[in-house]
């Protein structure tokens, strides 16, 4: 087996060990880096309005992702998420696939038309 193929069954075997309400939320976060919505990592406040759910369920769902070791708080920027390797990126990418891709490039696109005083919450 090569180094590819072991990245990748470790990257499915961390995604599949989290909730499935983390597990939407990374593919927010992968879709915000694949668009480059901002540099290096999907700021928090436009996540936040993407994934539409309540500020302690979101951040509960980041505290999983994290402690799993699927994305880190860049340093420096306490609001910006990155993924710990690309491959993990790479793969919810490709998990995301060209159907649903569509529709959430348009909920980021939404999201991040909203100002502050249109946030959800």
């Amino acid at each position: 087996m090569d180094s590819t193929q072991s990245e990748n069954g470790s990257a499915r075997r961390k995604l599949a060990g989290l909730s499935g309400s983390a597990r939407r939320l990374l593919d927010y976060v992968a879709l915000l880096e694949g668009i480059s919505l901002q540099e290096g990592g999907a700021r928090y406040a436009v996540l936040r309005r993407m994934a539409r759910s309540p500020e302690p369920d979101m951040i509960a769902d980041l505290r999983e992702c994290t402690n799993a070791g699927i994305i880190a708080v860049v340093e420096g920027e306490p609001d910006t998420y990155t993924f710990t390797h690309e491959s993990i990126r790479a793969l919810i990418m490709q998990e995301i696939g060209e159907q649903r891709l569509p529709k959430l490039q348009a909920r980021a696109n939404a999201a991040r038309g909203r100002g502050p005083t249109n946030d959800p919450s």
